[in-house]
């Protein structure tokens, strides 16, 4: 029988919705119409759907199997323990990401920390850190991991700050002079590449700019297409509010006019 997600009355997937409506989760598609944890949700060889009367669908296999099921004492029915921990790991994981050029991250780790449990950002993209050194650092106290690379002490510098139920996850690590850095994280059947830039700001030479969008260019060629990648930094650009002529790649959410800066993203 031919598998096919549910659908509801509108025609979306309950499935995934949850992940569509958090405007905190972001993650490209990198390929039409799929959902970045689609292979998870559908990939069980015991789950069938099944035909009603009504035309509505429903779900039956390995949750809806008679021995997963057991009635208590009144006769009802109801999931055993082993069944539902099932169900809740077929649950599609939340993640929220963001972006922040701190100025500065001397005297500040804590409270970049603080800032992220408040918000509830899991994996947080900082610029500027203006720090020395391509190493890792444990936020005592806190869980978090602060991954940085940065080459003059006072100058440029980027990170990525991880909470402590994604560090784990983490499997590689790329690091490009000191405005690019890659992480790549598992994440159950997911593989997702955070990458964090701070591109060279107004005055500086146009051979640096031409240096840094080709390095950035080279990093996310390193992705395989299979993969998820997420991209937050300071850019140094305005993209604008229309995408004409670049539809392929401007998703319609800028604003303002686009710049020099922008056209070059």
């Amino acid at each position: 029988m031919e598998m096919k997600p549910i659908r509801n009355s509108l025609g979306r997937n309950p499935l995934s919705d949850a992940l569509h409506r958090n405007p905190g989760v972001v993650l490209n598609g990198q390929g039409p119409g799929r959902h970045p944890l689609r292979g998870a949700l559908y990939r069980d060889p015991g789950t069938m759907i099944s035909e009603q009367g009504s035309g509505r669908r429903s779900l039956c296999g390995a949750l809806h199997l008679r021995p997963g099921v057991v009635k208590n004492e009144q006769g009802s029915s109801h999931f055993s323990r082993r069944v539902r921990r099932v169900r809740k790991l077929a649950e599609p994981t939340r993640i929220r990401l963001g972006s922040w050029n701190v100025g500065s991250l001397t005297g500040k780790l804590r409270e970049l920390v603080d800032v992220a449990i408040r918000r509830r950002v899991n994996i947080l993209c900082v610029q500027e850190t203006k720090w020395k050194g391509q190493k890792a650092k444990e936020v005592e106290g806190s869980g978090f991991k602060l991954w940085y690379t940065g080459t003059t002490s006072g100058r440029n510098g980027v990170g990525i700050l991880i909470d402590k139920s994604l560090k784990d996850g983490v499997v590689d690590v790329r690091r490009q002079g000191d405005r690019i850095i890659l992480v790549r994280l598992v994440i159950g059947d997911l593989a997702l590449n955070v990458i964090s830039a701070y591109a060279p700001q107004v005055g500086l030479s146009e051979s640096s700019k031409s240096q840094f969008w080709e390095d950035l260019d080279s990093m996310v060629s390193t992705v395989t297409i299979s993969e998820k990648l997420f991209i937050g930094g300071d850019l140094n650009g305005h993209v604008g509010a229309t995408n004409v002529g670049y539809e392929q790649v401007h998703g319609g959410f800028g604003y303002g006019s686009r710049n020099e800066g922008g056209r070059m993203f």
